[in-house]
């Protein structure tokens, strides 16, 4: 990293040191240190359920953010770009305990995504587990927020070799979609491209094994 003082202002170390060492279950991870072209300031994680909130600054857009992860999927809440890090602070002691409070629970749901009732899906209520290795991490009954309108309603990990499935529903098409994740690198498939449920049910029932043992030989 070559701005290492933008990363590091005067005040950064002594706000960071007054952070709670435990939010709902999450413990704080001080890190401060380089990563690629990222100065990791901290992580509240919770191994168990494989969720965390990482703040870090990114020196290509000379930002301060924070972003999420759940189970092998990141994605940064743009609520807390800023390029000044004493507004920074005042987001992280504003909102970011909100935020791993709807990591560590079930999250509100776009309206939209209510009125399909995922959790009375027939099919999903009966998804196995664990199927080819993988686990099933996120089911139809707990759908979670992901990005441009996309929630996450199943998603199948293999978090030892960082590997994943996942079928996105999106408020905006009304549709399905998925995606592959390989040894933590994410690709597009079209095999569950769906306009509704019954659709993607046949799909599912034609290409899940399929597709998953196919990540598990390609790990």
């Amino acid at each position: 990293m070559k701005n290492k003082d933008a990363a590091l202002p005067e005040q950064a170390k002594n706000f960071f040191e007054s952070l709670p060492a435990e939010i709902c279950g999450f413990k704080l991870k001080k890190i401060f240190s380089e990563d690629e072209d990222k100065f990791i300031y901290f992580t509240f994680e919770d191994e168990k359920i494989h969720r965390a909130a990482t703040a870090y600054f990114h020196e290509e857009t000379s930002e301060f953010k924070v972003r999420v992860k759940i189970g092998l999927t990141e994605f940064c809440l743009t609520e807390f770009f800023t390029k000044d890090f004493e507004h920074f602070g005042e987001l992280i002691s504003k909102n970011l305990e909100g935020v791993i409070k709807n990591l560590s629970a079930d999250k509100d749901l776009n309206p939209l995504v209510e009125e399909k009732n995922f959790g009375d899906w027939e099919y999903g209520k009966n998804l196995p587990k664990n199927l080819e290795g993988f686990e099933l991490f996120i089911s139809p009954k707990n759908p979670f927020p992901f990005t441009n309108g996309s929630h996450v309603i199943i998603n199948y990990s293999d978090f030892e070799n960082f590997s994943d499935l996942t079928i996105y529903y999106n408020v905006y098409g009304d549709n399905f979609s998925g995606e592959t994740r390989i040894k933590n690198v994410p690709n597009v498939i079209y095999s569950f491209d769906s306009k509704n449920l019954k659709e993607l049910e046949s799909k599912l029932e034609t290409n899940l094994i399929s597709e998953l043992s196919a990540i598990k030989n390609a790990e």
